[in-house]
């Protein structure tokens, strides 16, 4: 290109310049040394190759050009498809990501209504039981009372009749319901720890899955959807 242009250009200033010189221009001066043929001047055909080279390089330049940028053209193409699919693609994992989140997210919140709900329920039934344990304290106390009485019968008053044994069997059952109450009430308090316990970690999880959903639906879906991807359109 920049050889043809170059030949054209010196070669038309040449010759328009001595077309437009006559026997009355100004500044007409002799020279010897240009009046035979120089040497180095080119040939009409090597004229002609040096012009056809020239054409036939821009031609090859042309035609290489337009090869790339159809390559250009369909690279970028394919590159916004590929974009685009991704795009969807990404989309299409945060939407069901989320809705992961959402169904663990209520899941765990109705769990942990159930487990509030359980924890009231134990607290009453320890108050029950400690209620209960109160209330065999003074059928406890009238037992032992009757029975310290009775031991102080003097001489042979002092007799192992039915009475004796009905007192001693009633205080080993006081004393058998209040132990029987007292282990139920440890291991309600046992398992109120650990309801307590499992309330905690069920909040904490929920306020992670909280957290995860604002970052995952509040802000990164949110600003997903600002972005245009554009398809890119082949034109030549």
């Amino acid at each position: 290109g920049i050889n043809a242009e170059y030949g054209v250009s010196t070669q038309s200033t040449g010759d328009s310049r001595c077309a437009s010189l006559h026997n009355g221009s100004l500044g007409m001066t002799l020279h010897q040394n240009s009046v035979k043929i120089d040497p180095k001047s080119a040939t009409p055909a090597a004229y002609e190759a040096f012009s056809h080279d020239n054409i036939t390089n821009a031609e090859k330049q042309r035609v290489s050009s337009c090869r790339q940028r159809e390559l250009n053209e369909h690279t970028m193409h394919q590159t916004s498809n590929d974009l685009h699919k991704q795009a969807e693609t990404v989309n299409e994992s945060f939407r069901i990501r989320i809705q992961e989140m959402i169904t663990a997210k209520t899941n765990l919140e109705e769990n942990l209504n159930q487990t509030v709900l359980e924890i009231s329920s134990m607290n009453e039934n320890i108050a029950a039981l400690r209620e209960a344990i109160r209330l065999k304290d003074s059928p406890m106390r009238v037992s032992h009372m009757r029975l310290n009485t009775r031991s102080m019968r003097p001489n042979i008053e002092l007799v192992r009749d039915p009475v004796q044994y009905g007192l001693v069997e009633e205080g080993g059952q006081i004393t058998d319901s209040v132990e029987a109450l007292a282990a139920k009430l440890n291991e309600s308090i046992d398992k109120l720890r650990n309801l307590e316990s499992n309330k905690k970690a069920l909040e904490e999880d929920i306020a992670v899955k909280t957290n995860s959903l604002n970052i995952d639906q509040s802000q990164c879906l949110r600003l997903r959807k600002t972005l245009v991807w554009r398809r890119h359109e082949i034109s030549f």
